[in-house]
């Protein structure tokens, strides 16, 4: 009976390491997956983009509401992308939260886009808060995206 005791309070002290390691593991893979998704973002690459998207995301940005990927796409993210010259994107300081149960998250970042649209150069940066889902693929994909955007500051501003 001592030694299946013991077995329990080792396995009891065990468990919740593993499940912390295992979040930080999910954690860093989110953060991983964020970096293609900015690549894919820079390459204007609407396809690869579309693997990163909920089919039924909702996108909030600059006071707008756009329901599903196929609104996003076809009414801000795609025509903003062909009017884009000289894109850099990345995301930056990047924290994910695992939500109880492991098949959700959600991550908050600061971001920085550069760009030419036309004569208009575009130096801005900002803040995004993703809610992530992982499917039954064993893919995240974004489920809602609010961010909002600055001009980027310049030292001593």
């Amino acid at each position: 009976m001592m030694k299946h005791t013991a077995s329990l309070v080792t396995l009891g002290l065990l468990l919740p390491a593993l499940a912390a390691a295992q979040t930080a593991t999910d954690a860093a893979a989110i953060g991983t997956w964020l970096k293609g998704y900015d690549a894919a973002f820079n390459a204007k690459d609407l396809e690869k983009l579309a693997t990163f998207y909920h089919p039924e995301v909702t996108v909030y940005e600059g006071g707008g509401i756009n329901n599903g990927w196929a609104d996003y796409r076809d009414h801000h993210l795609g025509p903003e992308l062909k009017e884009f010259e000289n894109l850099q994107f990345a995301h930056l300081d990047t924290k994910v939260m695992m939500l109880p149960g492991g098949q959700s998250a959600y991550a908050t970042s600061r971001y920085s886009l550069k760009a030419r649209m036309g004569e208009r150069a575009i130096d801005s940066e900002g803040l995004a808060t993703y809610l992530l889902m992982n499917g039954a693929d064993g893919a995240w994909r974004i489920r809602h995206s609010h961010t909002s955007s600055r001009p980027a500051r310049r030292p001593g501003q």
